[in-house]
């Protein structure tokens, strides 16, 4: 058997150009596949399971890392800076007016406001409702409340009437036992023949 000997340098490659294409091309069958269109008749490429997985792997740890540094860094940060906030309403100009709150005191006037707003009989404020005969019956807390008592007083009724419906039922159940135990005793049946 006559031995083939061939000469890299001959063909126009270094040995580094014909590893870089070796490495290329293993690269390219473990991260590529092909599929068939039995439609169309043709071949095309797809990604291998292979680089799905390296592709998720990557994903992930992205992922993992990102929240990492979002708790060790971030969220503490972003609780410091929402309670140092303070806020400076301003005029269409953008000139400053009133006294600077903090974010705390902001949301606790919000809160308080939207309690005081006057609403309707639905529990609406005029911005809300679509209505053109709009009137103000109570504030958002009232009707709040209001609304809380009439759900518990009509739970707590339900719930009584069920009750008694259920004692009464019982009540008329052995009461009509009883009588028709009576009138079967009062009964005599003869048989003449």
């Amino acid at each position: 058997m006559n031995a083939m000997s061939i000469d890299i340098v001959a063909l126009g490659f270094t040995i580094e150009e014909l590893q870089e294409r070796v490495i290329d091309r293993i690269c390219d069958q473990m991260l590529s596949g092909v599929e068939y269109d039995p439609d169309s008749g043709d071949d095309y490429p797809v990604a291998s399971s292979f680089k799905k997985a390296i592709d998720d792997r990557i994903k992930k740890q992205v992922a993992d890392t990102i929240n990492a540094i979002a708790e060790r860094s971030v969220l503490p940060n972003v609780s410091a800076y929402i309670e140092g906030l303070v806020l400076q309403e301003t005029n269409t100009w953008g000139e400053k007016r009133g006294e600077p709150v903090t974010f705390t005191e902001y949301l606790i006037q919000r809160a308080q406001a939207f309690m005081q707003e006057q609403v309707d009989h639905d529990g609406k404020a005029k911005a809300e409702s679509n209505s053109s005969f709009w009137s103000a019956k109570q504030t958002r807390i009232t009707h709040l409340i209001h609304q809380h008592l009439q759900y518990s007083i009509k739970s707590a009724m339900e719930n009584a009437l069920k009750v008694a419906t259920s004692e009464i039922a019982k009540g008329i159940h052995e009461t009509a036992r009883i009588k028709l135990n009576e009138i079967a005793s009062s009964l005599k049946v003869e048989v003449k023949s």
